[in-house]
């Protein structure tokens, strides 16, 4: 469902959605590090560097950090940030991380 939200909003702001969960999942099999659970690793972006990259990697697998990226146009990137914030509101828990702290698995989520 994730995935699917974040492909229809790159459609409707006519971005591009970029997905390498596979490759990434595929990658640390070879390097025998998987974590056990189905890893997310996308990217929505726009020619002009707005956008913004997901993923998993660290976290549980019912959890997913975002980072945004201002590009050339730092007001339309904040824009796009609260409408992507504000859409994933509407079907999950948004929490946010303060700019000088990275993202850290939440008690509670790893599926016990």
């Amino acid at each position: 469902m994730f995935l699917s939200t974040m492909k229809e909003i790159a459609h409707s702001e006519k971005m591009s959605f970029v997905d390498r969960s596979k490759e990434t999942q595929a990658d640390l099999v070879r390097l025998k590090k998987d974590p056990g659970y189905r890893l997310i690793n996308i990217g929505v972006e726009r020619e002009d560097g707005v956008g913004l990259s997901a993923g998993n990697l660290g976290l549980s697998q019912y959890e997913v950090a975002i980072g945004f990226s201002e590009g050339s146009n730092p007001a339309q990137a904040h824009q796009f940030a609260d409408l992507v914030v504000e859409t994933l509101k509407r079907k999950w828990d948004i929490h946010v991380v303060p700019s000088d702290r990275g993202a850290l698995p939440m008690k509670g989520c790893a599926g016990e």
